[in-house]
């Protein structure tokens, strides 16, 4: 087993990150995690748990994974979230993995949960997240959400077997909060980067994003959190728009 690091960024994660930790077990000797203002119980946790715990400010997700990245002690880094947790079969083959070479990014899939219901289809039913890889060839986009592992350097990929169990969200509450916070900052995002966003892609996208998730992803066949899932994406894509609207015009009526 070639040694990596493994590096977990969380805020408030006191109800979530010991399950990810207990699941990482014997699987590093550096263990970090970088906590960005909890005010819950997370970083007495992580410490319990045997974990090393820094703390930062929160500067976006991109930059404050890179900014843990460079804690780590081995060369390879397998980055998690503690919303995360690693299934026996992907485990198995951490503690088997060899590096092919430095250019290759290494790939986990997705298994969504929403509660305690796994979700097969809609948007959710196969992601696969780029994790482990060279901190020295490879890093992290400075991207406020919505992050990506980049390379001045032609990268591959491989893809390693088992999942990563993810515990999305634990009801429709935390589910709609959070989709409104990430429209938000995905709006952000479009702005900066000088994308625009008409009445006919307001009104629009919206029910493109429900039929695509309901209906072409099968959602349907996730029965009751299928549906919420496809309304509150399709609600997620009109705040997300709506609101990228809203910024354009305030940089319009300061010119």
């Amino acid at each position: 087993m070639t040694p990596f690091s493994i590096v977990i960024v969380a805020k408030d994660s006191a109800d979530k990150i010991g399950r990810l930790l207990e699941s990482l077990q014997g699987l590093s000797d550096d263990v970090i995690v970088c906590d960005t203002g909890s005010t819950d119980a997370t970083i007495a946790i992580a410490r319990e748990a045997g974990a090393k715990v820094h703390t930062m400010p929160c500067e976006g997700y991109g930059k404050s994974k890179n900014r843990a990245t460079q804690l780590a002690v081995h060369d390879w880094v397998l980055s998690l979230d503690s919303d995360e947790r690693v299934d026996p079969v992907l485990y198995q083959a951490l503690k088997q993995w060899q590096p092919i070479n430095d250019q290759t990014i290494h790939q986990v899939l997705w298994k969504n949960y929403f509660g305690n219901q796994w979700i097969r289809h809609s948007d959710w039913g196969s992601s696969w997240k780029n994790r482990l890889f060279n901190r020295h060839t490879v890093n992290w986009d400075d991207a406020i959400a919505h992050e990506d592992l980049e390379s001045a350097s032609p990268l591959q990929y491989e893809r390693l077997p088992g999942y990563l169990d993810h515990f999305s969200f634990k009801d429709s509450r935390e589910y709609a909060t959070k989709m409104v916070h990430s429209a938000m900052i995905t709006a952000h995002k479009y702005h900066t980067k000088g994308k625009k966003a008409g009445i006919a892609r307001i009104i629009f996208s919206p029910w493109f994003s429900f039929m695509k998730t309901y209906f072409i992803k099968r959602g349907f066949l996730d029965g009751y959190a299928g549906w919420l899932i496809a309304v509150t994406t399709a609600y997620y894509s009109f705040i997300k728009y709506a609101r990228l609207r809203e910024l354009n015009m305030q940089k319009s009526n300061k010119t």
